[in-house]
């Protein structure tokens, strides 16, 4: 009975090492969630009263690169505008560069801001 006792108890201490040696080899960045930027999928509908919605048409945005172009829009209008009013080349004074989080935004920002500033 001691022997049957033992065995176990040297099995259960094996399988409690190997299991303590496994999870320690895990690397950090595989217990954590990974990040996926999402997509944003805009619905068109059409106005026929006979459609099958079944066929609905279907754009797939990619976010990074509508706010490239709503920076450079931005930056384009507000550097315009300084220019025609007499205002001196600050594109790190205005209130949407500064409110914006993104780095593709500030980027065309900064690059709409001084085409738009220099052509006027």
């Amino acid at each position: 009975m001691k022997r049957i006792g033992l065995k176990r108890f040297v099995i259960a201490a094996l399988m409690a090492v190997g299991f303590l040696v496994g999870a320690g080899s895990v690397p950090a960045n595989a217990q954590g969630r990974a990040f996926c930027r999402p997509r944003r999928v805009i619905f068109y509908r059409r106005y026929d009263p006979f459609w099958d919605y079944r066929w609905q048409t279907v754009r797939v945005v990619d976010p990074v690169a509508e706010q490239r172009e709503q920076g450079y829009r931005d930056g384009f209008s507000r550097g315009k505008d300084d220019a025609r009013d007499g205002r001196e080349n600050d594109p790190y004074d205005e209130k949407l560069f500064n409110k914006s989080h993104s780095l593709a935004y500030r980027e065309a920002f900064l690059k709409g801001y001084a085409e738009g500033y220099h052509k006027y």
